[in-house]
């Protein structure tokens, strides 16, 4: 399309030509068919393969920094999943008493010090630990980038529904990950986890011995936490990314502001996921499992020997960082704040440990609603817009992150020497002075023209601002006589309604004169193949190539036709204007 590079051009409904096709109108000497390519034409066959590479092989993906995010959780957790599925060749989800060395351990515990004496399997499993993490803080920041960008505003607000819950799933996991080792300090992580679970008024006693299997820690306990944990929530996660990707794939990705200038309404401008896409994401992969090693060999987590066997005494234990904020509320929630109701009470493990993780999960996945702007937005976000363009968003958003970080303060308030009083108070005053500090500084900063991250329209048929647009080049025949009836519009993705003048300031989309520019562009390079394709086409009258060819030509013609609506709208607005400048000249 006009105004991207060539190969997004052809990423969009157009096919390269067939391996060693030539436009020289020398014959070539037939060739005997490779078994290859028999074996390629019988699968495309049967399979659509040419099809299905036209469709979504040139998918244009954008290339930028941040976008990557999503990509390292998708690729966190296949390396969970490898590292999982090696991990339970090994491990045996059973807290019966066995005999190893002389002493008597939960078999689950034996299992996992048997890895550990095994330097392939201690090195996956301390992989399996941190790609957990990262695959934690991938979400976690794509997400930030998302909520910072405004970019879950119309039209993506069922797809960051999507990502709200991807999060939740990988937390759970997480959390349900702590039970299987089996040393005292995944009992007495989980069994907190149990206690929040029996919490919850009325149902709660059932609810948790659903999920635990039983009273925590029993018999059936590690067998259903492991079910839970290797086949339901990574059967969530499978499904929630398909999901995922296919919303991305049916509304396409938003792009960064780069963009703006270059990419045409409904159009991304990035590189085709097929090769360039596909090698990055290979690049990236293999980056991260390296990466992961080298972190699993240096940086081992707590070894069982560090707690030892589940016993009679309790250890201090705290969560991981990405639960900790739970860990810090629930610890400084008071005794006295509980609130009797009838046959049940909602009392502060309830409050601290369920209702609020609720709370936040329940704002975050209302964001789109919650924002003023997306209330009765009109027209899609498409482009990444700079956060301190608006500055509530970004105050609101900065002031979540600082509440969230004084909950680790709360976690270690008492080894720290505050009292109950003291942690509060910095709990609440440290949100709303970051908040109103970074309000102010995005009024402060906010840049004077402001960059419109909406969807481009298409201009109205008008005068153009340019002057008319020159000749056909020479040597092509002079363009038929339009029709009188009114030319229609081009298939593309809905628009809304034209970008008023009041935002002449904002970065918008080219004038109708400059658009007039590339549809010329377009028609001539596309006629240039036209007559291209002429020998090529004579050539190829026996061969199966023959069918690609024709479906090149097909998205010339549509190529053509998409030009020549453009030229003609613009040619009619420039006859119009000299129509109205005459009349009043005639009086």
């Amino acid at each position: 399309m006009a105004g991207e590079p060539d190969h997004d051009r052809r990423s969009e409904g157009s096919s390269d030509l067939p391996p060693g096709a030539s436009a020289v109108a020398t014959p070539r000497p037939a060739e005997a068919p490779s078994s290859d390519h028999s074996v390629r034409e019988w699968l495309n066959e049967r399979l659509g393969l040419t099809a299905f590479y036209r469709k979504y092989g040139r998918k244009a993906f954008p290339v930028q920094s941040t976008f990557f995010l999503g990509e390292m959780a998708l690729f966190a957790f296949v390396i969970l999943v490898l590292t999982g599925i090696y991990l339970g060749l090994i491990y045996v989800p059973s807290n019966i008493d066995v005999s190893l060395g002389g002493q008597t351990y939960p078999e689950a515990y034996a299992s996992v010090r048997l890895i550990e004496s095994i330097p392939v399997a201690n090195l996956f499993r301390n992989t399996h630990h941190w790609a957990a993490h990262v695959m934690i803080a991938a979400v976690l920041l794509h997400l930030l980038r998302v909520f910072f960008t405004g970019t879950y505003r119309n039209p993506r607000e069922v797809n960051w529904v999507v990502g709200t819950m991807l999060l939740g799933l990988t937390l759970m996991a997480g959390f349900v990950g702590y039970g299987l080792p089996y040393d005292a300090f995944a009992v007495t992580a989980t069994g907190i986890g149990y206690g929040i679970a029996r919490s919850i008024p009325w149902i709660g006693a059932i609810a948790a011995d659903l999920f635990f299997g039983g009273a925590f820690p029993t018999l059936g306990s590690l067998a259903r936490l492991y079910t839970i944990h290797v086949f339901v929530v990574p059967a969530l996660i499978a499904l929630l990314v398909s999901v995922h990707l296919l919303i991305i794939l049916k509304q396409k990705h938003s792009q960064p502001g780069y963009a703006r200038p270059l990419a045409e309404p409904g159009k991304v401008l990035g590189v085709p996921a097929w090769p360039y896409q596909a090698l990055l994401a290979g690049e990236l992969l293999l980056v991260m499992f390296g990466a992961l090693f080298l972190l699993s060999a240096f940086v081992p987590p707590h070894p069982l020997s560090a707690f030892g066997p589940p016993g009679p005494a309790t250890p201090e234990v705290k969560p991981d960082w990405y639960l900790m904020w739970i860990y810090g509320f629930l610890k400084i929630v008071p005794a006295e704040a509980s609130i009797p109701l009838p046959g049940a009470t909602i009392s502060p493990t309830f409050l601290g440990g369920l209702l609020f993780p609720a709370l936040i999960f329940g704002l975050l996945t209302f964001a789109p609603w919650i924002d003023r702007a997306n209330r009765h937005a009109v027209r899609r976000v498409e482009y990444l817009q700079p956060p301190r363009q608006s500055p509530a968003r970004f105050a609101i958003g900065l002031a979540v992150l600082a509440f969230l970080g004084t909950l680790f303060i709360a976690a270690y308030y008492d080894t720290l020497g505050l009292t109950l009083g003291q942690v509060w108070a910095i709990v609440i005053a440290t949100p709303i002075v970051v908040g109103i500090v970074a309000y102010l500084a995005a009024r402060q900063t906010e840049p004077a023209v402001k960059f419109d991250p909406y969807a481009a329209t298409e201009p109205v048929v008008a005068a153009p601002s340019a002057p008319a647009p020159s000749p056909s080049p020479a040597g092509l025949p002079p363009a038929p006589e339009p029709a009188p009836e009114p030319a229609r519009e081009p298939a593309r993705e809905p628009v809304d309604r034209v970008v008023p003048e009041s935002t002449a300031g904002v970065w918008a989309y080219p004038t109708p004169a400059g658009r007039a520019d590339q549809a010329r562009d377009n028609l001539v390079a596309a006629l240039h193949d036209f007559g291209e394709l002429a020998p090529l086409v004579r050539q190829l009258e026996a061969d199966p190539a023959l069918l690609e060819v024709l479906d090149y030509i097909d998205s010339l013609r549509l190529s053509l036709a998409e030009s020549n609506q453009i030229l003609q709208g613009v040619l009619r607005g420039a006859e119009a204007e000299r129509s109205d400048e005459a009349g009043p000249a005639a009086e």
